[in-house]
């Protein structure tokens, strides 16, 4: 039984280091799709302001030279848009906002403040509640390693028979 809860203590441990390790690696790659998406917004938001409607995604794509594109959506003088998290507020001049969908949220873009909900850096992914998600992944991790190790068979001392020879 001891050897079956170490197997999957073990087991447990590396999947957490796994996923941590991995979701670590990865956000410097994701901060960098996030300022892409940061300089969408900003040529969004500029067309706007000039043509008074927001670009059609194959124009932005064309402008930006990119591959994301997301679909924004402009509140053009309609206050903050209902997506956005309440958290994310306009600066005083902001003439607009701009948001688009992630698949399980939204993102923001005040302008021309540049205000925005992208967190750009690994800094900001690890701040914003990342960092605390991590912790939690390898803290489990350890859990299960001291476990792993709490658990394994006791050695038995045996008495050898030269000892009881006088």
């Amino acid at each position: 039984m001891r050897i079956i809860l170490r197997l999957l203590l073990g087991l447990t441990a590396a999947v957490f280091v796994v996923i941590g390790t991995t979701m670590l690696l990865m956000l410097p790659t994701q901060a960098a799709k996030d300022r892409v998406y940061y300089q969408q917004f900003s040529v969004a938001a500029a067309y706007l302001s000039k043509n008074g409607k927001l670009p059609a995604d194959e124009t932005l794509r064309r402008m930006e030279n990119a591959t994301i594109t997301p679909s924004i959506w402009s509140s053009l003088g309609t206050g903050t848009p209902l997506d956005c998290d309440p958290s994310f507020k306009e600066a005083p001049g902001d003439r607009l906002i701009l948001s688009f969908w992630r698949g399980e949220w939204s993102e923001c873009y005040a302008y021309p403040s540049g205000r925005t909900t992208l967190p750009m850096n690994v800094r900001a992914y690890l701040i914003q509640g990342l960092g605390i998600q991590l912790a939690i992944y390898w803290l489990i991790a350890a859990a299960a390693i001291w476990g792993a190790i709490w658990f394994r068979p006791k050695r038995r001392v045996t008495a050898s028979p030269s000892s009881n020879v006088r």
